[in-house]
Order: structure tokens, then sequence, then C-alpha cells
């Protein structure tokens, strides 16, 4: 028998010194992104559907385009915000 937590996808955008990212993350239900971030032992947290922009000098946006990636694993020790969309 396998056993699965359920989850819910959140769409969520978040900034680190070098980039925006807007995506979705799987959190427990009814959990709180501090709790789920907090809760990551290996340090990175997966983001799916993910819209990238890099930054420069000042955290000004490189370029307006935004990268689309399937995933982007993102280090929690990085993460300078973190707030639902």
């Amino acid at each position: 028998m396998q056993m699965q937590i359920p989850k819910q996808k959140v769409r969520v955008i978040i900034k680190t010194e070098s980039f925006i990212v807007k995506g979705t993350v799987y959190t427990m239900v009814d959990g709180k992104l501090n709790d789920y971030l907090t809760s990551q032992k290996n340090r990175f947290i997966p983001v799916t559907d993910a819209e990238v922009q890099y930054l420069g000098e000042g955290g000004k946006i490189l370029d307006e385009k935004k990268t689309k990636k399937e995933v982007v694993f993102i280090n929690v020790d990085k993460i300078e915000m973190m707030e639902y969309l």
C-alpha cells in the first residue's frame, strides 16, 4: 500500500538577490508558506511552471522578457521574499 500526503498547488512569487520567479509550489493542505519553507530538509524547493526574470545591480530587472522553465530549484537560504499570487 502506497501512502500519499495531500498537497495543494499554490501560485507564488519569489525574490532572491539575483532573480524573481513566479510559479507553483506544492504545500501541505491548509499549510502556510513559512511552514513550508522551514520544513525543507534539503534546503531547496522546486517551483514548477516557472517564469524567471534576472536581476542586476541594485535589484533592477535586466530584461523585461520572462524565461519559462518547467521546474527550477531555489535555495531557501537565498529567498528574500515569497508571497502568494
